[in-house]
């Protein structure tokens, strides 16, 4: 089903490190599903493609950034700590092993076209 790993982008408003951190998490609980990186502030400063996923940490509604048509926003109210982003992180991850289950198939082959 997948081709390659899912993109996401960890975006917070002045907090880098948080962005930053959440997407080593990610990398770190999922990295044969997921490629993370982080975005702070306004801006497209990331460095690589557009992700299939940005998620905007500590806000109720989604960043006015500019966005690839791809790509789908999820918005993370504060959260409790590194649990509490660990366990909406193993959300995802959950998802997505569910979905290739579907169809019989498993990670992508670190293909990343």
């Amino acid at each position: 089903m997948y081709k390659r790993r899912a993109r996401i982008r960890f975006w917070h408003a002045d907090d880098g490190e948080k962005a930053w951190r959440a997407a080593a998490l990610a990398s770190g609980l999922g990295g044969e599903w997921i490629e993370a990186d982080a975005l702070v502030g306004v801006g497209n400063g990331a460095a690589g493609p557009w992700p299939d996923l940005l998620i905007a940490l500590d806000c109720k509604h989604p960043p006015a950034l500019l966005l690839a048509p791809h790509t789908r926003c999820k918005c993370w109210p504060r959260d409790e700590g590194e649990q509490d982003t660990r366990q909406r992180i193993l959300g995802i991850l959950g998802g997505l092993r569910l979905l290739a289950r579907l169809d019989h198939s498993g990670a992508p082959a670190g293909n990343d076209a």
